[in-house]
């Protein structure tokens, strides 16, 4: 069996750097203040137990560990790995193959990945991975665990949602991946990974993920969600969720839990049968998770969520300007945003708001009219983003064909960084408005009144996050820079050779021709 000894590893830091590597989430730690917990590893881990697979799952993002450090640990464990699987994301691809192909160098082991850059580029992310011998493209559970029960590599063909290597040719996958069994699925392994290294901002307490739902019905065209699990809404029973968090507080102590989906309200109905169920059980636990606006406009709803532990609910607002959010395809009234919040503030839910900056068609006025609306709607936190076209999205297809990136190296497409240029918006202008937003939001008189207590909390449980933000949005210290080797870097390959099979195209051409073209 192929997966008889399966290593599933988080890669390591880069450049000293957190970066979150689960579901669609690709940001550095510094953006919510945590990197967050692996669940799909996690979850791998218990379906592969259940195979009959003898599991490793090791996070050296979380324990801020080294290649060098793993390879000696199963060494002297005596766990040599058959199966290598990891995740990874647009921005961290180059980092994170070069230095899981040193594990497959030392142990001669098969290498496979999954992400959302999996699902949304796989032959051109395999064009640019020589080292890595598959990638799952979306839901990677089924995929994996039939690969783990696989006699040998010869027979990767058997997989649908795999893109993979054959004799040096890239041969695409047939079928997006789907994990049918969603609805039933088995607790997660979180006894493999150091619960205690993944803490909250302002409580600095430990917590894990539950996955309430898959799939979000909504068309925004800078996600990637949609990509990676589909548009079908499919979401988990009341009591399965319940069951789960009590297990997590029961056996490990979590009284905070992440519930994730892309909109864990989306269905009033069901969400409000698990509501009743916290609330039956009297469980000590809170939770948070993401929501949109138009979710939230029944004050009856909201401050049924917050009797249920909601502690604090996430929103995507992206822009003060109809005409920007209805060119994102973002569905949003203005009047439902303002009654999202007056109820969440009413019922004592903390509200996040994020904003997008320097989406196409936007000018330097219509950002300033966003940091005002943030202002004015006075959301608890709120973090300002630069717009990434992500591969693969229809914000990337956008850019491409209207000539608005200046590069297209997949290592900057992250919040760090801004690749686009038009209507006197280019990087420069755009990171200078985010601080500027951040400066004029943060540093309120009554912002810092009524928050004085959440800055000091936020200072004391994460001292190295709030000294890089305050530094960069005060001083504008440079963010350390993650982007790919530059030649003479340790780890820096030749360009492979490699192929296509027959009448197979690239996804993504564009990003594919140029980034490999330049040995990107």
């Amino acid at each position: 069996m192929l997966g008889r000894h399966t290593l599933l590893v988080n890669p390591p830091l880069i450049n000293g750097v957190a970066f979150t590597r689960q579901g669609r989430c690709q940001e550095r730690e510094e953006v919510l203040g945590t990197t967050k917990p692996p669940y799909t590893l996690a979850l791998l881990a218990t379906l592969l137990r259940d195979a009959g697979c003898q599991v490793r799952l090791i996070d050296l993002t979380a324990e801020r560990r080294t290649i060098d450090d793993l390879i000696r640990q199963l060494d002297a464990d005596g766990f040599t790995p058959t199966l290598i699987v990891f995740p990874s994301t647009t921005p961290t691809l180059d980092a994170d193959v070069i230095e899981m192909a040193r594990l497959k160098a030392h142990y001669r082991a098969p290498l496979f990945c999954f992400g959302p850059h999996a699902s949304t580029t796989p032959q051109a992310s395999m064009l640019r991975a020589p080292e890595v011998d598959g990638m799952f493209v979306g839901e990677p559970e089924e995929g994996a665990l039939q690969l783990a029960r696989l006699p040998s590599l010869d027979a990767a063909g058997e997989i649908a949602s795999l893109t993979w290597r054959r004799d040096g040719t890239v041969v695409p996958h047939r079928a997006h991946g789907v994990y049918a069994g969603f609805n039933e699925m088995p607790y997660p392994a979180w006894d493999l990974v150091p619960l205690r290294k993944y803490s909250l901002p302002l409580v600095n307490r430990p917590y894990v993920i539950v996955e309430t739902s898959r799939g979000c019905p909504y068309t925004c065209d800078f996600c990637v969600a949609p990509l990676h699990q589909g548009h079908k809404f499919r979401e988990r029973s009341a009591k399965a969720l319940v069951d789960e968090m009590e297990r997590g507080h029961r056996e490990f102590g979590l009284d905070f839990f992440y519930l994730w989906g892309d909109t864990v309200t989306l269905n009033v109905r069901t969400f409000t049968a698990f509501c009743d169920e916290l609330i039956a059980r009297k469980l000590p636990i809170q939770w948070f998770g993401n929501a949109r606006a138009d979710n939230l406009t029944d004050p009856a709803f909201v401050h049924r969520l917050r009797r249920a532990g909601c502690w604090m609910l996430a929103l995507g607002i992206e822009s003060e300007s109809d005409e920007v959010r209805k060119e994102m395809v973002k569905r949003l009234e203005r009047q439902k945003i303002q009654l999202a919040f007056r109820n969440m503030r009413e019922a004592g839910i903390k509200s996040f708001a994020f904003f997008i900056f320097g989406y196409p068609g936007e000018t330097a006025a219509t950002i300033d009219h966003t940091i005002d609306y943030a202002i004015e709607l006075d959301p608890d936190f709120a973090n300002f983003y630069p717009a990434v076209p992500y591969p693969g999205t229809a914000l990337y297809d956008k850019c491409v064909r209207e000539g608005l990136l200046t590069e297209e190296d997949w290592s900057r497409m992250e919040y760090s960084y801004y690749l686009l240029r038009s209507n006197g918006l280019d990087e420069r202008v755009v990171m200078d408005a985010i601080n500027r937003a951040k400066r004029r939001f943060f540093l309120r008189p009554a912002y810092m009144r009524r928050h004085l207590g959440d800055v000091a909390r936020l200072a004391l449980t994460k001292q190295a996050i709030a000294w890089q933000v305050l530094s960069r949005t005060v001083f504008g210290t440079r963010v350390p820079d993650t982007t790919s080797p530059k030649n003479g870097d340790r780890g820096v390959r030749p360009k492979p050779e490699v192929r296509l099979q027959p009448g197979a195209t690239t996804d993504a051409t564009t990003t594919s021709s140029r980034t490999v073209a330049s040995g990107r």
